[in-house]
């Protein structure tokens, strides 16, 4: 694999190295291409990022950017050299929310084209509820408009609901932009989906002065029962051969992997150690 990205989301909340000095240190792995999490842009202006980035010999492709702030990020991803905007979760429950997310999305997928970008939607595991016979998924695929949104299939969430990501992948050729490369050794079916109009959102966060996001302790709980399905990529479920394999094949333009890893993998690795082994695995075997 020879442009393999990473989501920024990996290093974890302990790290505190500066975002240059992270660069450095992906780059040295291995890694080209970087996807921002949470609008974090470590305070740094656009300028400042892209000279970052080119030192480190690293290319902005993506941004996971809450639908809230797509209006204030766009601009910022554009001037970067970003392709794609991508919302990393939204709580819908039916098969109607669903149909009021597309619209979401295809509203803000205009906006995005004309910075030259395209919106995404990245699933978890909740995605995979039924309503009416499909997937909630399928309905936000199926009513939005391809040439402003892209998806980005999240294959260890995939698999941990059940469902295959290479079937997924067919499914809906040609409406996949990217994949998350994150392992998963189980299979634990959907998680309950919330509706987008409960009176608590779940997943609600802030921006803090840092320019990191601050997490609520409900949120920081959900990632540590998450963090109990990771592995050493190439020892979970995931067939990533056959993963790479279909997701280029479905691609109309150009497909990017990130890893994402929610956790480390053995209590005597760090977060780094296990982000290099990783990405030397994907390198030899992909």
């Amino acid at each position: 694999m020879e442009k393999l990205g990473i989501q920024l989301y990996s290093l974890g909340f302990d790290n505190q190295d500066p975002m240059p000095v992270s660069f450095q240190k992906l780059s040295a792995m291995g890694y080209k291409e970087v996807e921002f999490a949470g609008s974090n842009y470590g305070n740094m202006s656009e300028q400042e990022m892209k000279k970052a980035l080119e030192e480190a010999g690293l290319t902005a492709v993506s941004s996971h950017v809450s639908m809230d702030n797509m209006e204030k990020d766009i601009p910022y991803v554009a001037a970067i050299g970003g392709k794609m905007v991508i919302c990393p979760m939204f709580d819908f429950a039916t098969k109607e929310e669903a149909l009021e997310l597309a619209g979401l999305l295809n509203k803000y997928g205009k906006i995005a084209k004309e910075h030259g970008l395209m919106i995404g939607y990245h699933n978890h595991t909740q995605e995979f509820n039924q309503d009416g016979g499909k997937y909630l998924l399928d309905y936000v695929i199926e009513n939005t408009e391809p040439e402003y949104v892209g998806f980005e299939l999240d294959c260890g969430w995939c698999s941990n609901a059940g469902q295959d990501p290479v079937e997924y992948l067919n499914k809906y050729a040609g409406r996949f932009v990217a994949i998350h490369i994150k392992e998963n050794n189980a299979v634990s079916g959907p998680k309950p989906a919330t509706s987008m109009h409960a009176e608590k959102k779940p997943f609600h966060f802030e921006i803090g002065p840092d320019g990191k996001p601050i997490f609520p302790p409900e949120i920081l709980k959900f990632f540590e029962e998450n963090a109990k399905l990771n592995c050493a990529t190439g020892q979970g479920i995931v067939d990533w051969k056959a993963v790479k394999a279909t997701a280029e094949a479905q691609c109309k333009g150009e497909m990017h992997f990130f890893v994402e890893r929610e956790a480390n993998y053995a209590p005597d690795k760090d977060r780094l150690t296990c982000l290099s082994e990783d990405a030397k695995w994907l390198k030899n075997n992909l």
